[in-house]
């Protein structure tokens, strides 16, 4: 039911398009805009079946035109379907040779689109023409000149909607990895205090288990103690069964792909956009990238990167500039993160890379924050043999981090 209800709509639309034509000499013969229509409707949609449009079409071309004519005309019945007939017969030719010469198959290389699409036209002109025993020289130019107008904007047309549709794409791609992104490092933040609660877990299990032995003479304690041990040895194998699965799924997305600074801050630039403009703030970012390297461990450097300005976002009341630098050294590359924002008291900057440190409340409901980004920051940095270090005043605030090139391409 939905395939007619296309097929319907479609066939409607080129055939009242096909109404805008004109006349070159005196006669039946016209130049109609529907084949413009009707050829771009045949390499844009692939699952029509072309000679059923060409059919569909050709008769409701034909049944518009000669409603038209029977009204507005006093020829007799049969006159008016030998007038446009024809028409019906173009669009029926139109869509066998289109099959014929494999239209769909040539639609990325526009030179061959057009001359097939042209090479068609004439013919089917030339076999109208025929038919109305109206065919001279002067025709013929016509039949040429206008196949070839049509051709060309048939395909050009084309190209700015495929183009159109390429750049919509292209959005919706960058929008998706924008968000794989922003998940995966997520992922990888909670994966790093899951492993490090894996010692917390074996402590408290040795702890019970040496509770265990060492009184076994108090069958009381020592029961207590052994139950302990068995049931965080449980929770021990189901942490690390779900701890692996947050392994497994990274590991999914290490692979040897690369992927250029530019592209990685056109990210990380458009994720933090989209933040400013959550909360309802005038933030300018301004991104520099000297180096259009190509890093494996983007992954790491985005969570880097999103968190520090995350966090200068969160520092800047209402308005503001934050800037990004990328530069390199002969062994290291260098980011700078600086904005505007009020500063971090100097007292505090000793902490702030501390396992749930904060400074941050929600206003509305009056908790903290978990604390975790900077300190996830800094061990993913000393993972990668880097290191970061902050410089603040009233006025700014700068994160400088350095990484070894070799930490970050291999």
């Amino acid at each position: 039911m939905q395939i007619i209800k296309k097929y319907l709509i479609t066939v409607i639309a080129i055939t009242l398009i096909g109404e805008l034509y004109f006349y070159p000499f005196d006669g039946s013969f016209r130049f109609s805009a529907g084949v413009v229509a009707f050829s771009l409707v045949i390499m844009l949609v692939d699952d029509f079946n072309i000679i059923l449009l060409s059919i569909y079409t050709g008769l409701s071309v034909f049944a518009l035109r000669f409603i038209i004519d029977l009204f507005s005309i006093k020829d007799e019945i049969i006159e008016i379907v030998l007038a446009n007939f024809p028409s019906t017969i173009y669009y029926i030719l139109f869509g066998i040779l289109a099959v014929f010469f494999t239209v769909r198959k040539n639609k990325e290389n526009p030179y061959l689109m057009i001359m097939t699409l042209f090479s068609i036209d004439v013919i089917c002109n030339l076999v109208e023409a025929i038919t109305r025993s109206n065919l001279n020289s002067y025709l013929f130019k016509f039949i040429i000149i206008i196949g070839l107008l049509r051709s060309i904007s048939s395909c050009g047309i084309y190209i700015l909607i495929e183009n159109r549709n390429n750049i919509i794409r292209k959005k919706e791609h960058q929008k998706r990895y924008m968000q794989l992104n922003t998940l995966v490092s997520n992922i990888q933040a909670e994966l790093f205090y899951l492993k490090k609660s894996t010692s917390d877990i074996e402590s408290v299990m040795d702890k019970s288990y040496s509770l265990y032995k060492n009184n076994k003479n108090n069958a009381s304690i020592s029961e207590n103690a052994l139950d302990i041990a068995r049931d965080v040895h449980e929770i021990k194998k189901d942490y690390y069964r779900v701890l692996g699965g947050f392994e497994n799924f990274l590991n999914e997305f290490e692979t040897n792909e690369t992927m250029s600074f530019k592209d990685l801050s056109f990210i990380i630039e458009g994720n933090s956009k989209r933040y400013i403009k959550e909360n309802n703030k005038d933030i300018k970012i301004v991104v520099t990238i000297n180096d259009n390297i190509y890093i494996k461990k983007y992954y790491s450097l985005f969570t880097i990167l999103n968190n520090l300005i995350i966090n200068s976002i969160d520092a800047i009341k209402m308005s503001g500039s934050i800037k990004i630098l990328q530069t390199t050294t002969e062994n290291n590359i260098l980011l700078y993160i600086i904005d505007d924002g009020g500063g971090i008291d100097p007292n505090v900057i000793p902490y702030i890379f501390n396992p749930g440190f904060t400074t941050k409340f929600d206003r509305k409901t009056g908790n903290s924050s978990t604390g975790i980004g900077l300190s996830h920051v800094k061990n993913i940095i000393d993972e990668l043999d880097g290191e970061i270090k902050v410089e603040s005043n009233t006025k700014k605030t700068e994160f400088t981090v350095v990484i070894p090139k070799a930490s970050l391409l291999t």
